[in-house]
């Protein structure tokens, strides 16, 4: 992307708040859910059928709203950061997931009720049980400190730690029955491939696995043309989850748009990091959450020069997922680095964008540094090379051990096993060879290898020594950079934050709701409301429709007997961010309303579609305020 389109995006996004609030104010989640329900924005899947637990249908305004957000997401990452966008499968052999850990690690913790075997997460039942003492007026502030520091940590607390928590609290199953010891739930949902059911397989948890392992493929077309680049993917995720609940927050099908940046481990610098580095966002340490003190506003180059984000490329996607939420309508958004223990083994710092909502702050992306683990793991699993060659400036003496290996004494001396031991050999690193040759020099050794047993080892079989080599370059497992997004708690989040009810200033004190999504996200720009319904209005509205189609912008008609009050009502509560009303006034002008503020201008019928086209635009849209100062101000009746 370009210096100057970057720096005027920038400038329009970057308006934040210096501190965050705890909670959604005045917001009423009733009110909220009853208008997401008869304006279907989701619901329930299977509904007639009493619904099932953790699976929902969005409806034509979020599925709008998705596609607006995944469109922009590809414009934001995919076309600014030229990344190869794949589609991959969701079912997934079992090897796969051996290889990555995930059919021994991906899991949850879970106690049971003994009485009613309700299943619980453990953790998130912890954090519930302290945001109940955090509310309640008759604990003391000191006991208030405690619980907010355990809330913090529970997400990162083992089984074990979770068993302490429950027992020193005494804590109970929402029935008030004793809960079971925790224990480790894996939430990946298993198959079988094929009708004869031998080869077994999983819905993907995740869409990670399915970029990386085109690693290789990626490289060798030609479709990532150098190191560093980065694979994309969006699709659809499956998770078993303990207990969904909290409508689209935790889910067990979803929507995941996700990024595998494949850098140098050696250099995780980013050629582009100067462009964001004065990008503030609200940081929320593991030293800050360990204190029990409120996220940092703090800018990323501050922050990966203290160290505070491990590198340039892991803050560059934190400060580009910053803007790409902020571009969205996000308003509240705070950044957890997670702690030591919460953090894979192999991890080197992640990061959550956490967004409010009226359940507490909810992980929405999640940017990690997974390090080389993966493309390592799948490298053993496949028995593939899964690596990236990097060229010298200039050729260089390297200090290489050398295995000598003498096939033909190996032949006689281990038989059928020769394959085995010398694959032994070759796996051994540089200091256990160096180990192994001062033994040798003193005599025979005896190795115990799996399967194969007890074999003898001379030096007349295997010798090392070190030897200057000349390198124009080396191969390398690269390191993987990975933000995730989930989409649809992003659009919830959005939804919650977007909304409020406006009163009637009429006297009759009628609420209205509003949803105040930004001309990106919402499911149409602009709505063409005929004052009434007359014949003579049609024309108009057809013309106005075919202009704002042609530039792109989608629309939405309201051609019903209804109050003009009224159908600005039902698009208020839509989210849609302008109206362009017809009448029969002689001016060749029509009004122009803004959702947010009800202000009304006359615009001329000829100008009006590339005026909605300018306040849509995804990057620097033109401010209401220039409209106003522009066109005459149309007075509310």
């Amino acid at each position: 992307f370009t210096t100057t389109r970057f720096s005027l995006r920038l400038a329009f996004i970057q308006k934040m708040a210096t501190s965050l609030p705890e909670k959604l104010t005045q917001f009423a989640r009733s009110e909220f859910e009853d208008t997401c329900r008869r304006r279907f924005f989701f619901g329930l899947a299977f509904d007639p059928y009493g619904g099932t637990a953790g699976l929902y249908d969005l409806g034509p305004p979020m599925c709008a709203m998705k596609a607006n957000m995944l469109s922009y997401w590809r414009q934001h990452f995919v076309l600014e950061e030229n990344m190869c966008e794949v589609d991959t499968t969701c079912i997934t052999p079992e090897e796969v997931f051996l290889a990555s850990g995930h059919v021994e690690r991906f899991n949850d913790v879970m106690v049971r009720d003994t009485v009613t075997g309700e299943c619980i997460r453990a953790d998130k039942y912890i954090e519930e049980f302290c945001d109940t003492k955090i509310n309640d007026a008759k604990v003391s502030e000191a006991e208030k400190h405690t619980f907010r520091l355990l809330q913090n940590a529970a997400g990162s607390y083992n089984k074990e730690q979770l068993a302490e928590v429950i027992a020193k609290y005494q804590l109970k199953s929402p029935k008030g029955n004793a809960l079971s010891e925790p224990f480790p739930f894996n939430l990946m949902f298993a198959s079988q491939i094929g009708p004869e059911g031998h080869k077994k397989g999983y819905m993907r948890p995740e869409l990670a696995q399915g970029i990386i392992l085109n690693f290789k493929r990626l490289m060798d077309s030609g479709n990532a043309q150098r190191m560093p680049f980065a694979g994309a993917c969006i699709g659809t995720a499956f998770r078993n989850e303990i207990a969904p609940r909290a409508a689209l927050i935790r889910v067990r099908e979803f929507t995941l748009a996700e990024i595998e940046h494949f850098v140098n481990p050696n250099d995780k610098k980013h050629v582009r990091f100067d462009r964001i580095k004065d990008v503030k966002f609200h940081a929320w340490s593991r030293e800050l959450q360990s204190e029990g003190k409120e996220p940092d506003l703090i800018s990323i180059g501050e922050a990966v020069a203290k160290k505070i984000v491990d590198n340039e490329t892991l803050g560059y996607f934190i400060a580009r997922v910053q803007l790409f939420l902020q571009a969205c309508g996000v308003k509240y958004v705070r950044f957890r680095q997670h702690h030591l223990t919460e953090m894979a083994h192999y991890a080197q710092d992640c990061w959550d964008a956490e967004l409010l909502t009226s359940y507490g702050w909810v992980e929405c992306v999640g940017i990690a540094d997974r390090s080389a683990y993966d493309l390592t793991q799948h490298s053993k699993g496949s028995g593939k090379e899964l690596n990236a060659r990097e060229e010298f400036a200039e050729p260089i003496m390297v200090r290489v051990l050398q295995r000598k290996i003498n096939k033909g004494a190996a032949g006689k001396a281990f038989g059928k096993n020769t394959g085995a031991v010398l694959e032994y050999i070759n796996g051994l690193s540089d200091e256990e060879c160096v180990a192994l040759s001062e033994k040798l020099a003193a005599g025979e050794v005896e190795l115990t290898l799996p399967v194969v047993g007890t074999v003898k080892l001379t030096s007349a079989i295997a010798q090392f020594e070190y030897k200057e080599e000349r390198q124009t370059g080396r191969n390398f497992i690269p390191s993987v950079i990975e933000p995730s997004f989930g989409v649809g708690r992003i659009l919830y989040a959005i939804l919650e934050q977007a909304y409020w009810v406006r009163r009637d200033d009429t006297g009759k004190n009628d609420k209205r709701a509003v949803f105040s999504l930004t001309p990106l996200m919402a499911p149409q720009k602009v709505a063409i409301l005929p004052l009434m319904v007359k014949e003579e209005l049609e024309p108009l509205m057809i013309q106005l429709r075919d202009e704002l189609v042609a530039l792109g912008i989608s629309n939405r008609t309201d051609d019903s007997g209804a109050a003009i009050g009224k159908k600005y009502a039902r698009v208020d509560e839509l989210g849609v961010p302008f109206c362009i009303t017809l009448d029969f006034e002689t001016d060749g002008c029509v009004t122009l309303r803004e959702r947010d503020s009800a202000k009304q201008v006359r615009v001329p019928k000829t100008e009006v579609a590339g005026v909605v086209a300018a306040l849509c635009r995804s990057t620097a849209p033109m401010d209401w305020a220039a409209v106003e100062a522009k066109y005459p101000k149309q007075e509310r009746e």
